[in-house]
C-alpha cells in the first residue's frame, strides 16, 4: 500500500522479523558492513566531542567514522551486542523508548541507519529519537530509497519480515513539517556500490519484456526469474562495460540520508495536526 499524503509505501499487516530472524540474517556475509556510504555522509555532520546515540547500531561500525565522540549504540540482537563488546564499542541491548524516558534531550545527535524500514512502528521510533535530541541537535535517518532501483529489486529482503516500509524523499519532507524539524538536508548515496545490481535489474527487465511478460512488481524469486537473470547476466556485463560517462549511470543509488535539526526553541511537533 502507499499513503498519498506522506508518500510512504507499506505492507499490511506489518509482520516484523523477531530476534531469531535477525540473529540468523546477521550471519550473512556483508550484512553489517563497516564502510557504508551513509556512514561517511553522516559523519561530516558530527563534530568532535558530540554525544551520539545510534539506534539499531549492529556491532557499532559507525563509531569508527567519528572523531572523539561520546557514543552509545542501542541494539536488540544479543550476538551483535557481544561482538561490539569484544571491539570495546559501547552498544547495549535496550529499547529507544526506554532510553527516552530516562535521558530526554541528552544527545547532540541521534541517528539510525537502515533501521526504520524494519520496524512496525516507525513513527514511535522517530518521536523517541526527537525527544532524546537536545534543542539545536541533529536527527539523522537513512533508509533504502524507494525512488531508486531498490523498489524494483523484487528481492525477498525488500518485503516483510525484513522491510516493512519503503521511503521516498517526499516522506522525509512530511516528517520535517509534521514534527517541526528544520534545515532538512537530503543526500542520496552514489550508485557506485550497487552498480552491478542496477545493471542486472535493467538487463533482466529487458529480457523479460522481449519474452513477452513482466516480472512481479514487488517480489519475484521464482524459477522463471532465475532463468531470466541467468540469460541477462552477460547483457548486464556488457551494459557495465559500455558505461563511459558519469551521466550514463543513475543519479541516485541505494540509500537516502535525511539530516534534520531540532529547533533550539522546540515545540512539541508530535501534537500538531498533520499537514
Amino acid at each position: 500500500m502507499r499513503d498519498e499524503v506522506t508518500g510512504l509505501s507499506f505492507f499490511d499487516p506489518p509482520v516484523a522479523g523477531d530476534a531469531a530472524f535477525y540473529a540468523a540474517i546477521a550471519r550473512r556475509h556483508g550484512y553489517h558492513r563497516p564502510d557504508k556510504a551513509e556512514f561517511r555522509i553522516a559523519a561530516d555532520y558530527i563534530p568532535s566531542g558530540a554525544r551520539v546515540l545510534e539506534v539499531g547500531a549492529g556491532i557499532g561500525h559507525f563509531v569508527g567514522h567519528l572523531r572523539d565522540v561520546d557514543y552509545l549504540g542501542l541494539e536488540f540482537n544479543a550476538d551483535a551486542v557481544a561482538a561490539a563488546a569484544v571491539l570495546n564499542i559501547r552498544v547495549i541491548q535496550r529499547d529507544v523508548c526506554d532510553i527516552m524516558r530516562e535521558r530526554p534531550e541528552s544527545f547532540d545527535v541521534t541517528c539510525a541507519f537502515q533501521v526504520l524500514e524494519h520496524v512496525s512502528a516507525p513513527r514511535a521510533m522517530i518521536e523517541a529519537m526527537i525527544a532524546l535530541t537536545r534543542p539545536g541537535g541533529l536527527i539523522i535517518l537513512a533508509t533504502p530509497n524507494a525512488e531508486s532501483y531498490v523498489s524494483r529489486s523484487r528481492d525477498l529482503l525488500n518485503v516483510p519480515p525484513h522491510h516493512l516500509t519503503w521511503w521516498e524523499d517526499r516522506t522525509w519532507r512530511w516528517i520535517a513539517g509534521t514534527f517541526g524539524l528544520v534545515d532538512l538536508h537530503l543526500h542520496h548515496t552514489p550508485i557506485d556500490e550497487m552498480l552491478g545490481a542496477w545493471a542486472q535489474l535493467v538487463a533482466s527487465e529487458g529480457i523479460a519484456r522481449q519474452l513477452g511478460f513482466e516480472l512481479d512488481p514487488v517480489v519475484d524469486e521464482s524459477p522463471l526469474r532465475e532463468r531470466v537473470d541467468a540469460l541477462a547476466a552477460p547483457l548486464a556485463c556488457t551494459l557495465l562495460a559500455g558505461l563511459t560517462r558519469r551521466t550514463d549511470c543513475p543519479a541516485i543509488g541505494h540509500t537516502t540520508v535525511a539530516v534534520f535539526t531540532k529547533p533550539a526553541a522546540a515545540s512539541n511537533g508530535a501534537e500538531r495536526a498533520n499537514p
